[in-house]
């Protein structure tokens, strides 16, 4: 069954600021995020139950929420690994 993929509304920044040979891979995972919400490789993150991530061409991190009920995937982040401040998700997350 096929799930909604929404992204939080400073992931299009995010997104546009990523090198352009970069983009088109974290459009290809938000696809493919819509029909497997955990794919291999996803790992959910380490006292934020709910939330997971997936590495982006090594460096970036894609990380984002599902909701099994009403089967959305909402991507909260896109950014570097050093840049992601995961204590500061749930202030974000109704952006």
């Amino acid at each position: 069954m096929k799930y909604r993929v929404e992204l939080a509304p400073a992931v299009f920044a995010e997104v546009r600021a990523l090198p352009g040979h970069i983009r088109p891979q974290a459009r290809q995972r938000f696809r493919e995020l819509e029909n497997e919400p955990r794919p291999h490789g996803a790992k959910e993150l380490r006292g934020k139950p709910g939330v997971y991530r997936l590495w982006l061409a090594g460096h970036w991190r894609i990380v984002y929420t599902i909701n099994d009920d009403l089967q959305l995937v909402r991507v909260v982040r896109v950014r570097r690994k050093e840049q992601s401040d995961y204590e500061h998700l749930d202030d974000d997350d109704n952006d």
